[in-house]
């Protein structure tokens, strides 16, 4: 299985996710890819992680996440992502908001018993955020270029309203408190997205 959602998660918006997420007694959080030592240090709140990279783990689904040391880093690198499901947060600094996204990519190595729970949870967590969040509420713009409908040559700036990108409740909220509140896929990227409407 692969697959992905997109979404703007507020602070607010996490914490509800997070609620979400601990539903699963079982679940651990991973920071991110690369640990100081072997075997991961695991969390039961996104608050204890440090970067903007989850890995949502099951301990039953795989009883060990693998890791390789690389030696020019001095870091153990994650050889066990296809057993877990990935969580990029949105990060939110100042007046601008990242996307994030949920994504999973099964292997064909997994028993069918893990490969079953792990799609059966990103099902889950998928529904989750298509029933709490709205989508076709933004629309991306380079705000570098002209405004002008798609001609001969070029695409419409800004685009049509993302049926990809789902927003969370407090993010929409937070975007039409000020105008100059931002949401961009990257903190460093040109393009944001603007309100279809206010």
């Amino acid at each position: 299985m692969n697959s992905q959602v997109l979404f703007i998660m507020h602070d607010d918006d996490e914490r509800a996710f997070e609620l979400e997420l601990l539903a699963e007694p079982g679940l651990q959080f991973v920071d991110g890819p690369r640990w100081p030592t072997s075997t991961p240090p695991t969390f039961r709140s996104l608050t204890a992680l440090r970067g903007s990279y989850c890995i949502l783990w099951a301990p039953a689904d795989l009883e060990v996440l693998e890791a390789q040391y690389i030696e020019q880093v001095g870091d153990w690198y994650c050889k066990s992502e296809s057993a877990t499901i990935q969580f990029l947060r949105s990060e939110h600094v100042g007046g601008v908001l990242t996307e994030g996204r949920i994504a999973v990519s099964t292997a064909d190595a997994l028993s069918p018993t893990a490969a079953a729970a792990i799609a059966a949870r990103y099902k889950r967590l998928r529904r989750y955020i298509q029933k709490h969040y709205r989508n076709k509420v933004l629309r991306w713009c380079n705000p570098t270029l002209p405004l002008l409908p798609a001609g001969p040559g070029r695409s419409a700036n800004p685009g049509k309203p993302d049926a990809q990108l789902w927003v969370g409740p407090h993010a929409l909220e937070w975007l039409r408190q000020d105008d100059s509140h931002r949401i961009k896929q990257f903190l460093q990227s040109i393009t944001e997205a603007q309100l279809v409407e206010r």
